[in-house]
């Protein structure tokens, strides 16, 4: 499969496809779309930025008929993604007068019940919010007949497993599923055998966990020089558009600060900000502003095509969030470049995403980095260097993450201290 063309496809879905453009299908679409058109279940790991979301969309808009009724169910684990799907989905279905409701937290719960009462064919949204609504009597799922799951790995580790198996449930018993997810964890793999028997798995990663055009490297830095490598690897490097990662909410709105001060356009998107200012700090940053700085849990689901810098102030503390981090970069063929700001007791941090993430990251020529520790002495407690307002944020984890008390349910049963989900 070369082009759109070549399918089988309806004349008002191939013309929205020609009014944006789409003539030749990524990898995972050619891979997965044949596929999903026989109306089956699919299981698919692949990588952020693959045009995953155009994978499962026009499949469904080529098998959903215009009934005024609701068939079609897409589960994605933050607002922000939510906004993105409903956005590309009404550009593919712009031609075939089919309706979607889109449905997240943080918004008018009125606006949206109408939305609702429209009988769309579509509803895209968070679980939290989609559970919601249907126990208030707005949404009933019971007819639908098709359930995606977009970014399931993030979405299970935000702590929604529950809400995902309830709802999942809730639909049709001869529903099919298409899951898509980065990582086949140990609660990706626990939903799919529950719900996914007969499923078909798609790999479309080709061994590589990371695109082999990032070029990933590294600073050591003591703690309170952090800031200070941050803005002269600005100033060496040159980025020109990067997410700099943070670990905590405070870390992101001070690093933000910084940076502004130092004459650099920056904006900031973390779980402190109202729906409002997060949408006005993405729509900045797609625009005009050169840096977004952001925790893991805010930036979850974005998807800006032209990032050339993934920039982790902290390094993060799971192997599987680097991965899902500078996925953001190098994405549609581009080259990308991820650099972290490590301390000096966290090269065995290092190392083992090295390890996990199949790739090499060497240690930039900059000047004053402090030396390491040895990689075998594992620090206990991080510390992120913000200066003295920072000082409290020592050791915290990043957002409303607790990543450290969550038992896998692969081979160990289901863990008893299970996160409270973000109710999006």
């Amino acid at each position: 499969m070369n082009t759109f063309e070549e399918l089988d496809l309806k004349k008002p879905l191939l013309e929205s496809l020609r009014k944006i453009n789409f003539v030749e299908p990524t990898d995972i679409q050619a891979m997965t779309i044949p596929v999903a058109l026989k109306d089956k279940s699919i299981m698919v790991k692949s990588k952020t930025g693959s045009g995953k979301t155009g994978a499962y969309l026009i499949p469904l808009i080529q098998l959903t008929e215009a009934k005024g009724k609701l068939q079609n169910l897409i589960l994605v684990p933050t607002r922000e993604l939510a906004i993105q799907v409903f956005s590309v989905f009404k550009d593919l279905g712009a031609s075939s007068k089919l309706r979607g409701a889109l449905v997240y937290g943080g918004a008018s719960i009125s606006r949206q019940a109408e939305e609702l009462r429209n009988k769309p064919e579509f509803v895209i949204g968070t679980p939290g919010r989609i559970k919601d609504m249907r126990e208030r009597g707005y949404l009933n799922l019971s007819n639908i007949e098709r359930v995606v799951l977009d970014e399931a790995d993030l979405m299970l580790d935000m702590g929604f497993y529950d809400d995902v198996e309830d709802i999942v449930s809730s639909t049709r018993k001869d529903r099919r599923m298409f899951l898509f997810s980065a990582t086949m964890t140990g609660d990706v793999k626990n939903l799919a055998s529950k719900f996914m028997k007969d499923s078909e798995y798609i790999n479309g990663e080709d061994e590589d966990v990371t695109p082999s055009s990032i070029k990933h490297d590294y600073i050591v830095s003591e703690n309170h020089d952090k800031v200070d490598f941050l803005v002269r690897y600005i100033k060496d490097y040159n980025p020109e558009k990067a997410i700099i990662f943070s670990n905590t909410k405070h870390g992101a709105s001070f690093l933000s600060d910084k940076l502004r001060r130092e004459g650099f356009k920056a904006v900031q998107i973390h779980g402190d900000l109202s729906q409002k200012q997060r949408e006005d700090s993405i729509a900045k940053f797609r625009k005009r502003e050169r840096f977004l700085v952001a925790t893991d849990v805010a930036a979850r689901g974005m998807d800006i095509p032209a990032i050339t810098h993934i920039i982790n102030y902290d390094l993060p503390r799971e192997d599987k969030t680097y991965i899902h981090r500078v996925g953001r970069t190098a994405r549609f063929g581009k080259d990308g470049n991820a650099m972290s700001i490590i301390l000096p007791n966290e090269k065995y941090l290092l190392n083992r995403i090295k390890k996990v993430a199949g790739v090499e990251i060497d240690k930039l020529p900059m000047e004053g980095q402090a030396t390491e520790d040895d990689p075998r002495r594992e620090s206990r407690r991080p510390s992120y260097g913000y200066g003295n307002r920072g000082r409290r944020d020592s050791g915290r984890r990043y957002d409303s993450s607790n990543h450290g008390n969550q038992r896998s349910r692969n081979g160990g049963g289901r863990s008893n201290s299970r996160r409270r989900p973000r109710r999006d």
